[in-house]
């Protein structure tokens, strides 16, 4: 494994879920002496390397799909969809048309607009 990457991974172990994995030792990948380094690996770099990639997984994770509580921000505290309904539809206000709340990235996943 090339110190370059040897030092991200220590990185991550000793910080955590930090944004570290720009140029994570990609230039090895797919060849026949990454696979070589690979079987080489002692088991505390092999247990380092599992945790490099349950971070990485973890961090995608949470990039993807927590809210971090700014739902309960947005619709209990603001009332936003009733702003976005309007009154005609139960809401308050003029309302928003389904295209512009798309057009202005409101996603329709999981929710009826109207």
């Amino acid at each position: 494994m090339k110190r370059k990457t040897m030092w991200l991974l220590a990185a991550s172990v000793l910080l955590g879920p930090v944004p570290l994995v720009v140029g994570w030792g990609t230039e090895n990948y797919g060849n026949a002496e990454a696979e070589e380094s690979k079987a080489r690996l002692s088991s505390i770099d092999r247990e380092i390397n599992k945790h490099a990639e349950r971070t990485i997984a973890q961090g995608r994770r949470m990039f993807r799909f927590d809210t971090f509580g700014s739902e309960a921000f947005w619709g209990d505290t603001l009332r936003l969809h009733q702003a976005i309904a309007g009154e005609k539809n139960g809401g308050v206000g003029g309302g928003v048309s389904p295209k512009t709340a798309l057009a202005v990235g409101l996603k329709e996943r999981g929710c009826a607009l109207y």
